[in-house]
């Protein structure tokens, strides 16, 4: 009996794989979203939602032609399949161009971590999607990262009309001015007081983990190593902070440092296996 179960379990895991959508990677347009398999996903949230009529007719008024906006999403992501839908329906109500609009899919894949097949998003701070950037003139005036503020609809219309907005992910901003200052690939920076600076702005640990990894697995790793201890100063308590600390460490050949997190690691969390497995490798080595 045990057999025929097992064989069955197989069986269907196997089916499961086989119907995963494949990834949409690259620039591509609303057009390869509404076609199948992604069309399962992107047509109900597109047809379901009903942009707030007086904010598109503000919207249209401000001549959405002037404007440029990039999507960065994940066909894997299920924020984008949330967010991107919906967006294209505010777009398009608003009477934006499609030929204004451009969609990059980036990978979900460990190693290229939202990353585009030919490196599209480098230089775009990318650190979670779907990030909705606007252009005027070529110059970015906004951004929307995974979610809105409000709403799509009225976080669009206060980029598109210069009012003060600021996106969910409020710490990025000054991560992004640290790495183009140099600050993150200091080695002798404090992470305590880099962290005191932005505490108010973070509201998870994931905040600074997802960008800690976007920058380890784009080979940004003393930059990625400096964010890691910044997010474990703000959350000391997390046995899943030291964990992506002292995996970068791992990848930058500091074997005593990653074993000193993974040995905190289960300190915090006695029955955490990837420390476990990690701690038995590296005093193999």
């Amino acid at each position: 009996m045990k057999k025929y179960l097992l064989i069955t379990f197989i069986l269907i895991a196997l089916h499961a794989y086989a119907q995963k959508s494949p990834d949409l990677l690259g620039y591509c347009s609303a057009k390869d979203l509404e076609r199948e398999p992604y069309a399962t996903w992107f047509k109900p949230g597109y047809e379901n939602y009903t942009p707030t009529a007086d904010i598109i007719t503000q919207l249209k008024k401000v001549r959405p032609e002037k404007f440029k906006i990039k999507i960065v999403f994940g066909s894997w992501c299920g924020d984008s399949k949330r967010e991107v839908p919906r967006m294209m329906s505010v777009l398009r109500a608003a009477g934006f161009p499609e030929e204004n609009i451009q969609l990059l899919g980036v990978y979900d894949s460990m190693a290229v971590y939202k990353q585009g097949p030919n490196r599209e998003e480098k230089g775009l701070n990318i650190y979670r999607v779907p990030t909705f950037i606007v252009y005027q003139k070529d110059k970015e005036i906004g951004r929307i990262v995974e979610y809105p503020v409000e709403s799509l609809e009225r976080d669009m219309l206060k980029i598109l009309t210069g009012q003060p907005y600021t996106h969910n992910y409020k710490s990025y901003a000054q991560i992004n001015a640290w790495l183009a200052a140099g600050v993150l690939r200091d080695a002798n920076i404090n992470p305590r007081g880099l962290a005191q600076q932005i505490r108010n702005d973070v509201a998870r640990e994931t905040d600074l983990n997802s960008c800690g990894y976007v920058l380890l697995m784009r080979n940004d790793v003393a930059e990625a190593i400096n964010v890691f201890r910044i997010n474990v100063s703000l959350f000391p308590q997390s046995a899943n902070c030291f964990d992506s600390l002292g995996e970068a460490f791992m990848i930058a050949g500091m074997k005593e440092e990653s074993k000193a997190c993974y040995q905190h690691v289960l300190e915090l969390d006695p029955q955490h296996a990837n420390a476990k497995v990690q701690l038995e490798k590296l005093n193999r080595n």
